[in-house]
């Protein structure tokens, strides 16, 4: 969802730091929790211990308190608005990934309601104010031109289809049942709404500089209340939020504009003020809790009672308030398709040379077609950094009074601010932005001032570690995609089958028209394994952090959502990517072919460039020449070219060849011994693909401001905009579609070939004759190397094999082929027979350093 002032944390904003990060929607609570009274929140919420928040944040509490930079009103940064490429999510999807509201709060508290600070913290006592202090970078107003409607940036008609609402036609029959209970929730509808114009800016609702409080001074609060037992629990918590909270922004509202806004306000300014209005209504009730907090202030010298700033935020300045399910304002913005905009991130992490400071910015937001729509699920972002209305002001609050979603206005899809209860004058508006990243660093940064009781510590939800990649890695690893992508390239067919799974996870004609069979196929596949991760995930979450399993099924189903949304995300590129190869995308060729038994004898026996054409020009420097002229007039001999069975002649030849230099005298320049072994590796390798490479293009540049990478880094790289092009590999398709999960990835062919190294592309047979000078680690090759390759290949088959040993491989390979992806593809274990010789074959060589 969008995101707030400056920079507030929302939907699906970019990443200033070199880091990857992606921000994906996750953890949205469902409709039901989004609309549950503050009172009925108030009973169920159990508190944590304040240990959650430190664990998570005790990074910054290292960090120095004093800020060097200088603050301005003029650029855009602020606690809750630190740039980062998290995005939020927009969808009509109630239920994205919710995060447990026993998790939100810090501290434990009494029956009583007041709050026990954890004794092994005494002597931290500022640690809420350090941490917070450390990631408000000042504040500063990011300028953007005002726009009364979207802006589309590139593929205008492609970005207009996408935007564009098709009701089922069946749509009031379907509405009706899931009113009631009888609908899928995956196959959320499309919410029409009729049209309203937003809320007058200056009028109905007001901009200006807001300040929030951090968990634990929100817990300093509760403690220093805790005299007045007569105040319920929900008492105090209301007092905070909706009192306090509101009294602090009208008191600080003189600041806006004037370039003098202080990072830090006192709170007790803000509670004489309250003791003095209660004492003028009478209300002694309040006046006793005001006097309790002041006394608190002046005995415990060492706590902060203070406030942080936020930033510009937007506030109700309608006297009467506004009522539940009120529009607000439409979250307007630049339109890209996702393609363009990750083009874009790209060049923004190029620039900023992977710097790792986490830069968090959140101006924009993913909209998501609802799956329910009779063409289906689809998204674009929304980006309001440089063009945008007031919503890119509003601020997130874990607690928030509206929220961001998907609606259906006159035909067309847009993110609309609606309250989900009632506004009083002078509150704050806030959603929750229900922000993802993979970066820990961006994750630990990202301390909330929202200041309610169910404040989750931080606006982000950390995502790719732990318990939510725990499937992904058992069951989905580089062998398993391979497997799927081999399948729909050789069926290179879309059946009833696929048909039917892609429909029932809301993928669609808009999503899915006008690409190639194979490609449909692979979505299909990628469906299932997301399915079958949905219903494994909650157990999975459960026996890794028991104190989440009233979360498990709501986390399972936000990961759902983000896998889904990455796979758009990637069909989005490789579209694109297409287009511009072949014109049409449906004439894009599979990227995987497997080898015929003649080419399989062309890339290993005697084909330019072969095995064994490789392995006698390596032998060469170090082999007699009688000896060498010797085994060629051999290898002629076992050509298995003219076999009737050419793969199981071309086995036993390659055994034949195995035996032969195996027991050629070693050095450490030349080791024979192990060019034999993975000889005999080769030899029970069964399959064998090519890859079939596209063209590289390069893409139309895209401009980069200083704006777009905040403040520290155009000072560095000056004031002008970049131009960024990016050059798509002739395997980034492939690359792309097999790291189908990350975004974040500049270069996915690369991180394939890098990922392939052993388990999936064999070493070179180069690897093991080498013209060095002396023995090194590099050139060992003894039993306790082998028992490595032999664990890797048996107990970790799907990892890569590491680059310090003495195997190397080609940074390119053309041919994909190994024992492991036999097994994977197979369904069987490795082949027994290969493994018992790797093992029990006596050691010919072995220098000292071997041993």
């Amino acid at each position: 969802m969008g995101t707030s002032s400056p920079p507030k944390p929302r939907g699906i904003t970019r990443r200033r730091c070199g880091r990857s990060v992606t921000i994906a929607q996750i953890l949205k609570p469902s409709s039901r929790q989004q609309r549950q009274s503050f009172s009925e929140i108030a009973k169920v919420t159990e508190y944590a211990s304040d240990l959650e928040i430190r664990r998570r944040l005790s990074i910054l509490n290292k960090k120095s308190m004093d800020s060097d930079s200088e603050t301005s009103d003029d650029f855009g940064g602020s606690p809750e608005s630190s740039r980062s490429e998290s995005k939020i999510t927009v969808s009509d999807t109630k239920s994205d990934l919710g995060l447990q509201q026993d998790q939100s709060v810090i501290s434990n508290s009494r029956e009583d309601g007041s709050s026990m600070a954890d004794e092994s913290f005494d002597d931290d006592r500022e640690w809420g104010a350090r941490m917070t202090k450390a990631n408000l970078v000042p504040p500063v107003t990011r300028k953007y031109e005002v726009i009364d409607q979207y802006v589309i940036v590139a593929d205008e008609d492609a970005v207009r289809r996408k935007m564009q609402v098709s009701l089922p036609e069946d749509y009031a029959e379907k509405l009706t049942a899931q009113r009631n209970g009888a609908e899928e929730v995956d196959m959320e509808l499309p919410e029409v709404k009729d049209y309203k114009p937003r809320k007058k800016l200056g009028d109905e609702v007001i901009k200006q500089e807001v300040y929030g409080i951090d968990p634990y001074t929100h817990n300093l609060l509760l403690d220093s209340m805790a005299e007045e037992s007569d105040w319920s629990l929900l008492d105090k918590h209301l007092f905070i939020e909706d009192v306090l909270l509101r009294s602090l922004n009208k008191q600080i509202r003189h600041f806006t504009g004037t370039g003098i806004t202080p990072m830090i306000y006192p709170l007790q300014p803000v509670i004489e003020e309250i003791e003095r209005t209660a004492e003028d209504d009478h209300d002694f009730r309040t006046v006793r809790v005001c006097r309790a907090i002041l006394r608190a202030i002046d005995s415990r010298r060492e706590d902060k009672y203070v406030a942080y700033r936020k930033g510009l935020g937007v506030v109700c300045n309608k006297q009467e308030g506004f009522g539940e399910d009120d529009f607000v304002v439409e979250f307007l913005g630049e339109v890209y398709p996702t393609w363009k905009w990750f083009e874009k991130q790209d060049g923004i992490r190029s620039l900023q040379k992977n710097n790792k400071d986490p830069a968090l910015e959140f101006d924009s937001i993913y909209l998501e077609r609802p799956k329910g729509d009779a063409d289906g699920y689809d998204l674009v972002v929304v980006d309001a950094m440089h063009k945008a209305n007031y919503s890119s002001r509003i601020c997130h609050s874990c607690r928030p009074n509206c929220e961001a979603k998907v609606t259906a206005v006159d035909g067309r899809y847009q993110v609309g601010i609606y309250s989900v209860r009632k506004i009083q004058y002078g509150e704050e508006i806030t959603f929750d932005y229900n922000s993802v990243s993979e970066s820990k660093e961006e994750y630990e940064a990202s301390v909330c001032l929202c200041g309610s009781q169910v404040c989750r510590g931080s606006y982000l939800n950390l995502t790719g570690e732990g318990a939510f990649q725990k499937v992904l890695e058992e069951w989905h690893g580089i062998l398993d995609r391979h497997q799927l992508m081999i399948e729909s390239c050789e069926v290179n067919s879309v059946s009833e089958e696929d048909y039917y799974d892609l429909g029932r996870a809301g993928l669609g004609s808009c999503l899915l028209g006008g690409l190639p069979a194979w490609l449909i196929a692979y979505s299909a596949r990628l469906v299932r394994f997301i399915n079958s991760e949905r219903t494994k995930l909650p157990v999975v979450i459960l026996t890794h952090n028991l104190e989440e399993k009233s979360d498990a099924e709501v986390q399972a189903e936000g990961v759902y959502n983000q896998r889904l949304r990455n796979l758009a995300v990637t069909l989005d590129k490789v579209r694109y990517v297409m287009r511009c190869i072949f014109g049409d995308p449906k004439k894009a060729p599979p990227p995987l072919v497997r080898l015929s038994p003649k080419e399989v004898v062309s890339f290993l026996w005697k084909g330019e460039g072969s095995l064994v054409e490789e392995l006698l020009q390596c032998m060469a420097p170090h082999v007699d020449d009688n000896v060498l002229n010797d085994l060629k007039s051999k290898i002629l001999d076992h050509d298995p070219s003219g076999s009737d069975d050419i793969l199981k002649e071309l086995k036993r030849s390659l055994l034949w060849l195995r035996d032969e230099i195996r027991y050629l005298p070693c050095t450490y320049k030349c080791r024979h011994d192990a060019a034999a072994d993975l000889i005999h590796v080769y030899a029970y390798t069964k399959c064998f693909f090519k890859i079939q490479g596209y063209k590289s293009v390069t893409s139309p540049p895209v401009y980069i401001s200083p704006l777009d990478l905040g403040p520290k880094f155009s000072k560095k790289l000056g004031p002008g905009s970049h131009e960024y092009r990016k050059t798509y590999g002739e395997n980034y398709c492939l690359g792309q579609l097999i790291f189908w999960q990350i975004q974040t990835n500049t270069e996915p062919d690369g991180s394939l070939f890098r990922a392939s190294r052993g388990c999936l592309s064999l070493p070179d047979i180069g690897s093991f004759y080498a013209e060095v000078q002396k023995p090194s680690r590099q050139r060992v090759y003894g039993p306790k190397t082998i028992r490595f390759m032999l664990g890797r290949m048996e107990k970790q088959p799907q990892r890569p094999w590491p680059k310090d040993r003495i195997w190397s491989f080609s940074s390119s390979p053309k041919v994909f082929g190994s024992p492991m992806l036999d097994a994977v593809l197979n369904n069987t274990v490795m082949d027994r027979e290969m493994v018992h010789w790797l093992k029990n074959r006596p050691p010919v060589f072995q220098a000292m350093w071997d041993r």
